[in-house]
């Protein structure tokens, strides 16, 4: 099953790559909250090829107006471009990402960056891998971590407490950088290419697909207080090693 559902991703990534100038963007919820036709058509892809997978799954997906909720049996958790505002502006870091749930239990991660040809992967109990190279997350403590987080751009009134958390970790920390893709941020902890990444409020459909790459390659996740992440809930996410997420925990809480 995850070799079909990889070969699929690797398809609706064509869409992707294949954009023309005219992306017929659109504003959702604000006017940093955009959408665009690939968006949609990626998605339209993405439902109707899984469905011949698992034809009795459930679609959770960030487009249109959709089931919102994880239901009981298989349900695909889908964001067709994670990172639209990068895709828009032609800034080269954003992601197609599809979970896989089966008992509101993640059970497959796929996140494909277009961009760059990176296909991350992974089957619970079985490891993650990026291009068909086992991955794991880093070692690094607070102090020779590079940290990447999120700004919570839909949500303004949570950018001071962002940003006043982000100087705190700044100094602890080796290096700290905005990227603009949730998905594949996680990857990259999972990966070791970054070794920690937070933000105060993600939806699901951000994190499902990535979060199960990140656990199987030996990551942590949790929300930013420690407490179990939901992917019925909006709530705010932390990932990293067995050593610095802990070390993140008493910053926050500093």
């Amino acid at each position: 099953m995850l070799k079909r559902i990889v070969d699929i991703v690797y398809k609706a990534g064509e869409i992707y790559t294949g954009a023309g100038s005219d992306l017929s963007v659109s504003l959702k919820t604000s006017n940093v909250d955009l959408v665009t036709k690939y968006d949609k058509e990626i998605q339209t892809f993405l439902y109707n090829e899984l469905k011949r997978i698992i034809p009795d799954a459930a679609l959770l997906g960030e487009e249109g107006d959709g089931n919102k909720e994880l239901t009981d049996g298989y349900c695909f958790i889908i964001d067709p471009i994670d990172g639209t505002t990068n895709f828009v502006k032609g800034f080269q870091h954003s992601a197609i990402s599809v979970g896989l749930a089966k008992d509101r239990e993640l059970i497959i991660g796929v996140v494909y960056d277009p961009d760059l040809d990176n296909m991350y992967y992974a089957e619970k109990g079985k490891g993650a891998y990026l291009n068909g190279n086992r991955i794991h997350v880093s070692d690094c403590d607070m102090q020779t971590s590079l940290v990447l987080f999120g700004t919570c751009p839909y949500e303004h009134e949570l950018a001071h407490k962002t940003f006043e958390l982000t100087e705190k970790v700044f100094y602890k920390a080796l290096e700290v950088r905005r990227g603009g893709s949730a998905a594949l941020d996680i990857c990259y902890v999972a990966s070791g290419k970054a070794d920690l990444y937070y933000e105060l409020i993600l939806r699901p459909w951000d994190w499902a697909g990535a979060t199960l790459i990140l656990n199987e390659a030996g990551g942590v996740c949790t929300q930013v207080n420690g407490d179990e992440l939901s992917l019925n809930s909006i709530k705010s996410y932390v990932c990293g090693n067995k050593r610095n997420i802990e070390e993140f925990y008493g910053i926050y809480n500093s």
